[in-house]
C-alpha cells in the first residue's frame, strides 16, 4: 500500500511536470483525474471519521487500587465499502501505556474489543478511545483523527478508590480528662458530671450555688461541672506532594490517602467521630458514624493533589487524638509551632524509605511515624509513633 501511494503521487507530480512542458491537455487531465480521486479518498475518510458508530462501556466503572476492569469497544461500518486498515488508540488508567489496535472492517460489519484496564493509581480518570487513524479503499490517503472534536464523543468515566486497611490498633497520644486539671471544670449551668466547687463569681447564675456548702463555709460557692470526654478524632491531610515525578507524586498521594482511609475506617468502627480538614475544603466536615464512611472514601478517591499549597491551618482543641498525614516535615513544624501538641501524631509520607534527620527540626513534643510507597501499612500505622 505504501508503494502504491509513492507511485499514485510520483505520476501525478510526472504529469503536472509534463503538462507544464508540453504543453498537453493530456497530461493535466490525467492529473485532475488522479487529483480528484485523491481528494475523493480524503472525503470518504472524512465522512467515516465524522459519522463514526462507536459504543464503549466499562465493565466496573468503580474499583479499588490495585484492582482491574475491562473497557467494551464495539467498531461498526455502516457504510457499502470497506476500509482495508483502521488504527484505534486508546487511553487507559497509566497514561504512559496507551494501547493501539489495528484491524480492517468489511461494509456493514463490526469488530469488538475487550481493552483490560489495570488500576495502579487512585484518583477520578477518562478512559477510552483518543484518536482514530482511517485509510481509504484504495489506500491513498490516511487520516487522523482526534476524537475529542468530535461533538458528541465522550470517555467514560473510571473512579479508583485507594486501597482500604483495617487496622487491629492504632496507637495515638490521647487526651485523658486527668490529664487537664481544673481545664476541665466548666463554667456551665448543666454538666454530666459534678466536679467540685469554686468561689462565686459576678454573672454565675444563683441556681448554681451550692447552698448547703455555702451555709457550712459562710461564703457563696457555686457548682462546677467536669466536661465530657471528647471523642473525636481529627485527620489532617496536606495535599502538596512537592516536585515528584508524575509517577512518584501519584503514588504518593495514594499513599497519604490510604493512610487517611485507613485511621478513619478504624476510628468510626471504634465510635469516634471523624473530622476531616485538608487544603481543598474551605472548611473541616465530620463523619458522625460508619455509616458516613463511604462519603469519606468518595472524598479521597476523588481529591486532587498539587506540586505546593498552604498547609491547613486548623486547630485540634477538643479533639481526642489528632493526625496529620504530610510528605512536608518542614511546613508541619512551621505551622505547629505554637500548637498543643499533646494530642498531635505526624504521618510522614515518602516516596523512598527516609532517615531519622528527615524529621529534625519537628516542634519538640511531637509524635512521629514514617512511612514510606510499598511499606506494609498496619504495620506502621500499628507502630508506636517516636518523639524527637
Amino acid at each position: 500500500m505504501r508503494t502504491l501511494k509513492i507511485i499514485w503521487y510520483s505520476l501525478v507530480a510526472a504529469f503536472l511536470l509534463a503538462g507544464l512542458l508540453t504543453g498537453r491537455r493530456e497530461f493535466f487531465l490525467l492529473m485532475f483525474i488522479m487529483g480528484f480521486v485523491s481528494l475523493y479518498s480524503l472525503a470518504l475518510n472524512l465522512w467515516t471519521v465524522f459519522s463514526f458508530s462507536y459504543t464503549q462501556k466499562l465493565d466496573k466503572e468503580v474499583c479499588v487500587k490495585g484492582g482491574q476492569t475491562f473497557l467494551r469497544v464495539k467498531i461498526y461500518n455502516e457504510k457499502p465499502f470497506p476500509f482495508p486498515f483502521i488504527r484505534l488508540e486508546v487511553r487507559p488508567v497509566v497514561r504512559s501505556k496507551r494501547q493501539q489496535f489495528d484491524f480492517s472492517l468489511l461494509p456493514h460489519s463490526h469488530v469488538d474489543f475487550a481493552v483490560p484496564l489495570p488500576c495502579p493509581y487512585r484518583g477520578v480518570f477518562g478512559v477510552g478511545m483518543t484518536s482514530l487513524t482511517v485509510n481509504d479503499s484504495f489506500g491513498l490517503v490516511r487520516t487522523r483523527f482526534n476524537m475529542f472534536r468530535l461533538p458528541y464523543y465522550r470517555q467514560s468515566e473510571l473512579k479508583v478508590y485507594p486501597r482500604l486497611t483495617e487496622l487491629s490498633v492504632l496507637p495515638a497520644r490521647r487526651r485523658d480528662n486527668k490529664n487537664f486539671g481544673n481545664a476541665l471544670l466548666q463554667d456551665r449551668e448543666h454538666g454530666e458530671s459534678y466536679s467540685g466547687l469554686r468561689k462565686f463569681r459576678p454573672g454565675d447564675a444563683f441556681k448554681r450555688v451550692h447552698r448547703t456548702a455555702s451555709a457550712r463555709r459562710r461564703e457563696l460557692l457555686v457548682k462546677t461541672y467536669e466536661a465530657p470526654f471528647e471523642t473525636s478524632v481529627f485527620i489532617i491531610l496536606d495535599t502538596a506532594i512537592g516536585k515528584q515525578t508524575e509517577e512518584d507524586g501519584l503514588y504518593l498521594a495514594d499513599l497519604a490517602c490510604e493512610c487517611a482511609a485507613a485511621i478513619a475506617n478504624y476510628s468510626l468502627r471504634a465510635g469516634h467521630r471523624v473530622i476531616f480538614s485538608c487544603p481543598a475544603f474551605d472548611s473541616v466536615t465530620a463523619f458522625e458514624s460508619i455509616r458516613k464512611f463511604p462519603r469519606f472514601y468518595d472524598i479521597l478517591a476523588e481529591l486532587q493533589f498539587s506540586e505546593q499549597c498552604d498547609f491547613p491551618q486548623v486547630s485540634t482543641d477538643g479533639t481526642q487524638a489528632a493526625y496529620v498525614i504530610s510528605a512536608r516535615a518542614g511546613e508541619f513544624a512551621k505551622a505547629f509551632s505554637k500548637a498543643d501538641m499533646s494530642n498531635i501524631k505526624l504521618i510522614s509520607v515518602s516516596v523512598n524509605k527516609g532517615t531519622d534527620t528527615e524529621q529534625a527540626g519537628l516542634p519538640s513534643g511531637v509524635w512521629s511515624v514514617q512511612i514510606s510507597v510499598g511499606d506494609d501499612i498496619a504495620a506502621v500505622l500499628g507502630r508506636e509513633a517516636v518523639q524527637p
